[in-house]
Parts: structure tokens; C-alpha cells; sequence
């Protein structure tokens, strides 16, 4: 009968070992995973704050990219128009550079 009392005495103890084991393995960790939520936290907030510069930054360069393509259509368009300068204005405009005006011409 002692021997069941042994063991009995045997298995308590290795619970109760077991037990305090495991409080100070939860104390010595508490700390440490404090530290790894607490870097979690600062990553994620890094990782928010570079999202929306990302954000504003695709922003910015859609309006760069709209406002260079209006000020391109611009000038295309006053080249298109200088193209279509009739034949006989650039006559007009070169005979006009070959003969100066003379202020007695007007009567």
C-alpha cells in the first residue's frame, strides 16, 4: 500500500512542479511578448503611414500626368492651327515682310 501512496505522492508532486513551472515560464514571457505586440503596433502603423504617402503620391502624379496631357493637347492644337494657315495669309504675311510700310503711303 505504500507504494500506491508513493506513487500517489509521486504524480502530485510532479503536477504541482509542473505547475509552477509553467506560472514562471508565463512571467518570464509576459515581457517579451509585451515587446513583440508593442513592435507589432509600431510596424503597423509604419505600414498604415506609408500606405496613404503611397496614396497621395499616386494622387499627385495622376494630377501631373492630366495636367501635362492638357498643356500637350494645348499645343498640339496651336500646331494644328498654324498648319492651317491658308496658302495666301502666308503670302500676304511675307510680302508684307518684303515691302516696309512708308508713313507717306496713306492718302
Amino acid at each position: 500500500m505504500i507504494i500506491v501512496y508513493l506513487s500517489i505522492l509521486i504524480v502530485v508532486g510532479s503536477l504541482v512542479y509542473l505547475a509552477i513551472s509553467a506560472v514562471k515560464t508565463f512571467k518570464a514571457t509576459k515581457p517579451i511578448l509585451q515587446d513583440v505586440t508593442d513592435t507589432t503596433a509600431r510596424i503597423q502603423a509604419k505600414t498604415d503611414s506609408i500606405m496613404q504617402e503611397k496614396d497621395r503620391l499616386l494622387q499627385n502624379q495622376q494630377q501631373i500626368t492630366e495636367d501635362i496631357q492638357q498643356k500637350k493637347d494645348v499645343v498640339m492644337g496651336a500646331v494644328e492651327k498654324a498648319k492651317e494657315t491658308p496658302k495666301p495669309l502666308k503670302q500676304f504675311w511675307k510680302e508684307a515682310k518684303r515691302k516696309p510700310a512708308t508713313a507717306g503711303s496713306r492718302q
